[in-house]
C-alpha cells in the first residue's frame, strides 16, 4: 500500500474546516500526521479512517449526554481567586479588588 501524502491545505479543503484549527489538531495530536522536512503531511487514508472514527465517537458522546454538575466556572475561579490571593473576585468585570469583602477574624 503506498502512502498518499498530502498537504495541510489539501485536508482543510476535503474537511472543509480552516488551517489553524488542522494545526491545533497536530499541534494536540487530535489528527494524524507526519513532519517531513518540517512541513506537516497527511495520509489521506489516514484522515479518511480518523473521520470516519470520529464520526462513532460523536454518536457514542450524544448518546451518553448528561445534565451539567452544577459547577459553575465564575463561582470556581471567585473561589480560587480569593482563596489564593485574599482578594474578592468581581465576575461581570473579570477582575479583583484589593480587600474588599474581607472579613477580620475574630
Amino acid at each position: 500500500m503506498v502512502m498518499e501524502l498530502v498537504t495541510i491545505k489539501e485536508v482543510s479543503t476535503f474537511l472543509n474546516v480552516k488551517e489553524p484549527t488542522l494545526y491545533s489538531w497536530v499541534r494536540n495530536g487530535s489528527i494524524p500526521s507526519y513532519k517531513v522536512g518540517g512541513l506537516v503531511r497527511f495520509d489521506m487514508e489516514e484522515v479518511k479512517e480518523w473521520l470516519r472514527q470520529s464520526r462513532a465517537t460523536a454518536r457514542n458522546v450524544t448518546k451518553t449526554k448528561t445534565k451539567s454538575s452544577g459547577l459553575d466556572i465564575d463561582n470556581i475561579i471567585k473561589k480560587a481567586v480569593e482563596d489564593v490571593t485574599g482578594k474578592r473576585y468581581n465576575t461581570s468585570k473579570r477582575e479583583t479588588s484589593p480587600n474588599q469583602g474581607l472579613r477580620k477574624e475574630v
